[in-house]
Parts: C-alpha cells; structure tokens; sequence
C-alpha cells in the first residue's frame, strides 16, 4: 500500500545463518503499519474514544508459511505476528530452532504479496489527565531482511486484537480495551 507508513521499533533480532552454508542471515523486528485518517482524538487519561475505520494494505502473509504453520502446532506458538515475535524472543528459541525459522523466512520471501485489511473497532484512552491526545490506528507488522538486503513485510490474521492497536504522534503506544479489531488477509 503506498500510503501504509511503517515505524520501525527500538528492537529487533538477528538471526544467523543455520549450519548450511547456503542459508542467509536474517535481521527480523516489528514495526507499526500506519495509514493517515485512521484516528481519533481522546481527552487523556480516563477518558475514553472509540476509534474504528479501515485500512488497506499489500504485504506478504505469515500464514502462507507451511513451516509456521507446522511451527505453531509443535510449539504452541501464539497467534499473529504478535505471538511469534514473542516466541521468537522468548529463551533460546530463536537459536534452538534457527533451521526452522530460517525456512519460515525462506518460504514467505518466495510468495507474493497479498492485499489485506484491517478493520479498526477499539477504545483508547490518553496517558496523563488532562492532555489531549491525537490517537492513530495501527497494524503491527513483521519486518525481515536477508542478507541481500531485500526486506519482506508481513502481516497475520492469526491474532487480531494483539496485532491492532493506537498510537500517538510520538509513536507511543496508547492504552486500549474492547478491542474487536478484525484483520483479513
């Protein structure tokens, strides 16, 4: 999507190449995919605003992965791309399963990309009383890098409220509840 924004986090991940030689390395973080026109205004903390709309995008899906898939049942990974990056984080299970995860890689940098959208329906609330907060809606999102530099995005309909949420002009992420969000890819 040419109006998708995405904002890269402080954290990220490096994984490196498994035992074959023939196997990139891979740099992996998260970031927020944003759209201008998808927000709301909230007066600050304790008071609420609902914030719904929609946004289109074209990006590879997490899904697609049939080694993910596999993954996810093995290891009890949580759902989107919120509960991969975590297991990804979690202990040694980025250096434990390096063969796996790099055919996860793999996989999704051989498909296309697939349009998705989001459909925001969440509440969200400001950080400190009594300032106003410009509240924008986000996707999170997987960014993966091999070592070629060719950097593959990719979103999951696998865990809707956990991957969907606001944030502010700063990129904070902001406090929400109720959130029935929906993501279609």
């Amino acid at each position: 999507m040419k109006d998708m924004l995405f904002e890269t986090p402080n954290m990220s991940l490096a994984i490196a190449p498994a035992s074959s030689t023939n196997v990139n390395s891979w740099k992996v973080s998260t970031a927020r995919g944003t759209q201008s026109g998808v927000g709301v205004t909230v007066g600050g903390a304790g008071a609420w605003a609902r914030l719904t709309g929609k946004m289109h995008f074209d990006l590879h899906s997490l899904e697609k992965s049939s080694t993910y898939q596999q993954m996810k049942k093995d290891y009890s990974i949580g759902g989107g791309i919120s509960g991969f990056w975590g297991w990804l984080g979690l202990g040694a299970n980025a250096s434990t399963h390096k063969s796996e995860i790099h055919q996860v890689f793999h996989e999704i940098s051989q498909t296309q990309k697939v349009q998705g959208h989001a459909k925001f329906d969440l509440e969200v609330s400001g950080q400190f009383p009594n300032v106003q907060v410009n509240a924008s809606a986000y996707v999170l999102v997987m960014q993966v890098t091999d070592a070629s530099g060719n950097t593959y995005t990719m979103a999951s309909s696998g865990d809707p409220a956990s991957d969907t949420g606001a944030q502010d002009s700063s990129g904070t992420a902001l406090p929400d509840r109720n959130n029935s969000s929906t993501i279609t890819i």
